[in-house]
């Protein structure tokens, strides 16, 4: 039962990083953080409570500091910036409608003959 418990934890921040996330939506920031975060360590925790500690349990030590790490490195896009990438249009301020073109601008005025 407990592993049916794991492979659901991570199909579903699978399913989260692969959609959610990479739209830089906030909220799957703190779902991965938390969902992660109940999985390690109630696997943690149960391996304490049967004295199953050897060096494959270790591993969940070493894999919920990866997880910490990688999240540590996004946090800071979770200042209202968006995932943008090159030439797509991107809404800047969230309840605004006006779009903005990511790149270099088209001048604005008269052009200067050469």
């Amino acid at each position: 039962m407990y592993g049916i418990y794991i492979v659901a934890f991570g199909l579903l921040a699978v399913a989260i990083a692969a959609t959610a996330f990479r739209r830089g939506d906030r909220w799957a920031w703190w779902a991965l953080l938390a969902g992660n975060t109940v999985a390690f360590v109630s696997a943690m925790t149960y391996d304490r409570i049967v004295g199953a500690i050897g060096p494959f349990e270790w591993s969940e030590y070493l894999g919920l500091a990866v997880i910490y790490g990688s999240l540590a490195v996004t946090a800071p896009f979770l200042t209202g910036a968006r995932a943008v990438r090159a030439g797509v249009l991107n809404r800047h301020a969230p309840g605004t409608t006006s779009l903005h073109r990511v790149g270099p601008q088209p001048r604005s005025g008269p052009v200067a003959p050469r």
